[in-house]
């Protein structure tokens, strides 16, 4: 990397070199079977200079072609953006826990046997629904350099798993799954069963088809089905929709927008989750971000770029692939628990809606909060019991408005996907239309 911009440094104002490799094995089933098992290796380089105020870039996984890339990166340079970006000097990072040598150990043959516990759990499904599994394990080894004297790098593991049955019963689709991901390698077969534990009731809430009314109504989310309401968040707290004025949280940090129930923060500092390292892909330390205090909007995520636009400086968030320049991404985005038991939250409903999932999430004109989907998976609560499976209805409404009054949130959270920590939301008065 030091050869790289020894190369460039004379030709452009500054530069920076960032190298990411990856190894990835992993395994699939299908059908109640081994289906596919492989190993990946990706490797590569990218550089952004600023040359007369203007980012250039370019990027390769060509060893032999670092020169070419150089040549590209002060090209594009005469075309970039205008944006005045200063690259981090050298700095002591916080080193969080993000390795683990028993991940690196796992073979293909562990992996094939993590599918067959998932089998094992779920054997009572056979003939009934079809299955679906998938474990990977990622070894990545990132590094950053330019030439304000940073020169740093990390490694981290990361293991993934996630399993599904799909069961199709004259015409009617019924889909149920769960997954999630660590640095660390976790007890599995524990992981496993709690992920299945649930399945039983939910095949048995599907056999009994029944319907909602249209209406306004409550509506629990689970910490899954939250995920209607997280993105627009997301998407709204993106430093982009900062300078282009895109989001109804422009000019609005320090303002009470929600509920006072609902705190929001991302934390890429947290020792064994996947969204963790000890800086962003720019070389900024990661750290603790409140987006979302006691209702009280706080802060939008930037990366450099973004935030130099926005007249702001950058809070760590900057994330990229070796042929994207760096954007504004969260790490590990976490809704701080409540004090109610989801239980209860859902025996003091007289009629509403558990949604766990819902169909075409993220379509539509989601940066002005607004959402409008199908159900995937949910259950119709009437009289403070689960009754059955609801389809063919829809939810709507819009986080700006709905989430100004949330009846309750969860006193545990759950991780999602690895890297999100969600309660369960619910929200008293929700256009349902079936």
């Amino acid at each position: 990397m030091k050869k790289i911009l020894d190369k460039v440094k004379s030709r452009v104002d500054s530069a920076e070199v960032f190298y990411v490799k990856s190894h990835s094995t992993e395994i699939g089933y299908e059908g109640w079977k081994l289906k596919r098992s492989s190993v990946v290796q990706k490797e590569g380089y990218s550089l952004r200079v600023v040359k007369n105020g203007k980012i250039g870039f370019a990027a390769t996984t060509d060893p032999n072609g670092i020169d070419q890339m150089i040549d590209n990166a002060v090209a594009t340079a005469e075309f970039g953006e205008q944006v005045d970006i200063q690259f981090p000097g050298a700095q002591e990072f916080k080193r969080p826990d993000i390795f683990d040598e028993a991940v690196t150990a796992l073979s293909i043959e562990d992996l094939i046997g993590y599918g067959k516990t998932f089998i094992g759990f779920c054997e009572r499904y056979r003939g009934i629904a079809d299955l679906m599994f998938e474990a990977h394990k990622t070894l990545i080894t990132a590094k950053i350099a330019n030439t304000s004297g940073l020169d740093d790098g990390y490694s981290k593991t990361v293991l993934s798993w996630g399993g599904y049955l799909n069961r199709v019963k004259e015409g009617d689709v019924f889909m149920i799954g769960d997954g999630s991901g660590s640095t660390h390698l976790p007890n599995l077969e524990e992981e496993l069963r709690k992920m299945t534990e649930p399945f039983h009731r939910k095949m048995e809430l599907a056999e009994e088809i029944v319907t909602v009314p249209s209406g306004r109504m409550p509506v629990v989310f689970d910490p899954k089905g939250s995920m209607v309401l997280l993105l627009p968040i997301r998407a709204g707290i993106n430093g982009r929709s900062v300078y282009t004025r895109s989001t109804p949280l422009v000019d609005k940090e320090g303002e009470k927008i929600f509920d006072e129930k609902l705190t929001i923060y991302d934390d890429g500092t947290l020792d064994r989750r996947v969204g963790t390292s000890p800086f962003d892909d720019e070389g900024l330390a990661k750290r603790r971000i409140d987006i979302v205090d006691k209702g009280v909007f706080k802060s939008f995520v930037f990366d450099m770029v973004t935030a130099a636009k926005s007249g702001r400086q950058s809070n760590g968030c900057g994330e990229r692939g070796i042929f994207n320049p760096p954007s504004p991404s969260l790490s590990n985005l976490a809704v701080a628990t409540g004090n109610t038991p989801k239980d209860e939250m859902i025996a003091s409903i007289d009629e509403g809606l558990l949604v766990e999932g819902v169909l075409g999430l993220g379509q539509g004109n989601i940066l002005s909060g607004a959402f409008s989907n199908p159900v995937g998976t949910a259950f119709k609560i009437e009289k403070g019991q689960l009754v059955g499976r609801v389809k063919n209805a829809s939810i709507a409404g819009n986080i700006y408005s709905d989430l100004r009054e949330i009846s309750a949130i969860g006193d545990e959270q759950s991780l999602v996907y690895g890297s999100l920590l969600v309660p369960f939301i619910r929200v008293d008065s929700l256009n349902v239309a079936s």
